[in-house]
């Protein structure tokens, strides 16, 4: 342990939940991430998303030793308090970010990722492959830019921060709820106990301790707006039966403004002359923050003074045991929010559809406020307007995809300022000074913005505690918590959504969403490669409709396109989930068929052909009945037969097509 530098910082990084944290992190961003104390010696080392780092200590002179530039930058990065990106010594960019949790320092190495195709290359070169085509490894589906690398650097500087910040504040809790463990114990009193057992074991006490006629004691019905009989216990049978004291009797308003306690002798005593030996009633306050919490009735004759001082400290024992118990109950309550609030941003990047996860994250924040009601609104690119992307609890009351331009309402000028609102009273806050709005119970509520650094992408809103409490300033600041940790999730998943969409478009074809030319021979020249290696049969089919021409002359441009479009369907309801089909260029389609005997793909052509000719047209009630019927010529080719490059079996392909053709179309043909 002297080697390294921080016992809290490991112990933090021993716990399932923060591990768990930068595992789905790491995840998220496509970098590998792992943490190294001041010293430089490894404090965690997660989840490898990429093991190119791996392999580079396995075959090359790379540990992350001190005489390396990761160290080096890593250090830097230390000392200097700020993020930084570089390029290790293996090609890969990466980045350092420097974290402080107790006092002790350390720092969050992320690598794992490449720049571009030459690095890689270059990579692949360092461990010894001079090669690198020929080497059984996948190359990375994408590449980060550096600024996509700048901007992962500050997500995880942001979320590390966040998770710190609400560790520290759980530790600190903890250590204020094991204090009020002590002093529990000291009063002899569990913090589990209920006010009914300690109101109860207050009577009981001081029954045993005095000569009392009869005790009681009643508790306040807010509700009800009085204070009901709980318990008592009686010496006389024909002691005054017990009643329950109304919230405006003169012994409530006597014992609220302080008095030690009230007097009250029993009714119609000036009239009766046995009223000295009638029992007189004595009330004392059992006072909670500075609220009459609880009455306590002493049914006697007469007490002494040393009595009445017995009772006053038994009622402010009760009153402290209360208070004690209810701040236990609020601190656990903060500390089991706060521990709620660190673990739910881990669980909600598990959420794969981006309209899932807004949902999520909105129904998370309500769970952890006790909100019943509230939405999540996100700034639109184009309009700057902030739309409402996910509700709960407001049914109808606020349409779907609502358009609220920014400096407009209070989510509006969340969105504009970019500080949190707290809404206490919207009826007498008086910024606002406006009625409740409609189908809401209570007139508290809380507004947060979601942001990234200076950046803001959203509002969160939640209002109507389930108890029907006001929201506080502790609510506030767990839900700017958990906004922060969900800004970083939003915005992540919106970049990675728009990337993998531009990459998908990249390599289809737009009319028939099939894959295009250019990602076919990319395909091709893969698939190739890999039957060269394993000695394995491939067959490519080429294949064109007969006479589309006709239709596109005779029936129009949108004809054509519905049957190329359904044509793509029938193709790919026809051939096999292993197969890859592409839209060629005009009317022409290629399917590559992996591993697969020349006589198999035969068989999949006829079903093909045969479907084709059933299938594409048959729905078409604008075409004459003599043309419903569109067929196929097609041409078969086998590597290695026929040809060992890409070039030579696409164009010994397109030959057999066309001596089907020839040959009367609606035929297939082979080399």
């Amino acid at each position: 342990m002297d080697e390294i530098n921080g016992k809290r910082m490991q112990e933090l990084f021993q716990s399932e939940q923060v591990r768990n944290h930068f595992t789905s992190l790491a995840n998220t961003l496509g970098f590998t991430l792992s943490v190294y104390a001041s010293s430089g010696s490894p404090l965690w080392d997660g989840a490898t998303p990429y093991p190119e780092c791996g392999r580079l200590q396995e075959f090359s002179a790379c540990p992350l030793a001190r005489d390396t530039g990761c160290y080096s930058e890593m250090m830097d990065s230390l000392a200097k308090g700020t993020p930084r990106v570089f390029t290790c010594y293996g090609k890969m960019i990466s980045f350092a970010v420097p974290i402080e949790y107790m006092d002790e320092k350390a720092v969050i190495f992320g690598h794992g990722a490449f720049s571009s195709r030459d690095d890689y290359r270059e990579h692949l070169n360092l461990l010894g492959f001079r090669e690198p085509d020929a080497v059984n490894i996948p190359e990375p589906e994408i590449y980060i830019s550096d600024a996509q690398a700048r901007k992962a650097c500050n997500l995880v500087s942001e979320s590390a921060r966040g998770l710190l910040r609400s560790e520290q504040e759980t530790v600190s809790l903890r250590r204020k709820i094991e204090t009020l463990k002590d002093v529990f114990g000291q009063w002899n009193a569990s913090p589990d106990d209920q006010p009914a057992a300690l109101y109860r074991s207050l009577v009981e006490r001081l029954f045993a301790l005095l000569d009392i006629d009869c005790l009681a004691v009643f508790t306040a019905d807010r509700r009800k707006g009085r204070y009901t009989s709980l318990y008592s216990l009686r010496t006389r049978a024909d002691t005054a039966a017990v009643q329950d004291i109304d919230g405006n009797d003169a012994v409530v308003r006597d014992l609220s403004s302080g008095k030690v306690y009230a007097l009250c002798p029993p009714k119609g005593a000036e009239q009766r002359a046995d009223a000295a030996v009638r029992s007189t009633a004595w009330y004392f306050p059992v006072v909670v923050n500075n609220a009459l919490e609880a009455i306590l009735a002493v049914f006697n004759r007469v007490l002494r003074d040393d009595d009445i001082n017995i009772i006053s400290a038994f009622c402010r024992q009760a009153a402290f045991l209360i208070e004690n118990r209810r701040l236990y109950r609020d601190l656990l309550m903060k500390s089991n929010r706060l521990a709620a609030a660190s673990t739910w941003p881990v669980n909600i990047t598990h959420h794969q559809d981006y309209k899932g996860l807004v949902q999520a994250i909105l129904d998370k924040s309500a769970e952890l406020l006790t909100a019943e009601q509230g939405t999540l609104m996100l700034i639109d690119q184009v309009t700057e307007a902030l739309l409402v992307e996910a509700k709960k609890g407001t049914g109808d009351s606020i349409p779907e995809r609502l358009a609220i331009p920014k400096g407009q309402g209070i989510a509006g000028k969340v969105a504009v300022l970019g500080e949190p609102m707290l809404v206490k009273n919207l009826e007498e806050d008086p910024r606002f000074k406006q009625k409740n709005r409609r189908h809401y119970r209570t007139s508290s509520f809380v507004s947060v913005p979601l942001k990234i650094e200076d950046r803001i992408i959203g509002v969160l809103n939640l209002s109507d505690k389930a108890t029907g409490e006001v929201f506080d300033d502790e609510d506030l600041k767990l839900v700017q918590t958990f906004a922060s940790h969900a800004a970083i999730v939003l915005d992540w998943t919106s970049l990675y959504n728009q990337t993998e969409e531009l990459k998908r478009l990249s390599i289809t074809d737009p009319l028939t969403g099939l894959l295009n030319r250019r990602y076919l021979q990319d395909r091709l020249e893969e698939e190739l490669a890999r039957s060269k290696r394993h000695d394995r049969v491939l067959c490519l089919l080429m294949m064109d409709l007969d006479g589309f021409k006709y239709y596109n002359d005779t029936y129009g441009h949108l004809l054509g396109d519905r049957i190329l479009k359904s044509t793509a369907e029938v193709i790919m309801k026809s051939v096999r989930t292993i197969d890859v089909v592409s839209r060629y260029g005009g009317d022409e389609f290629v399917i590559i068929f992996p591993e697969t005997e020349l006589a198999v793909a035969t068989t999949i052509a006829h079903r093909l052909g045969d479907d084709i000719s059933k299938k594409v047209l048959a729905a078409e009630s604008t075409v004459r009945e003599s043309d419903r019927t569109i067929t196929a010529s097609i041409g078969i080719v086998a590597y290695p037969r026929d040809g060992t490059t890409t070039m030579k079996l696409l164009d010994n392909a397109d030959k057999a097509m066309y001596r089907a053709k020839y040959a009367g179309k609606n035929k297939i043909e082979a080399v």
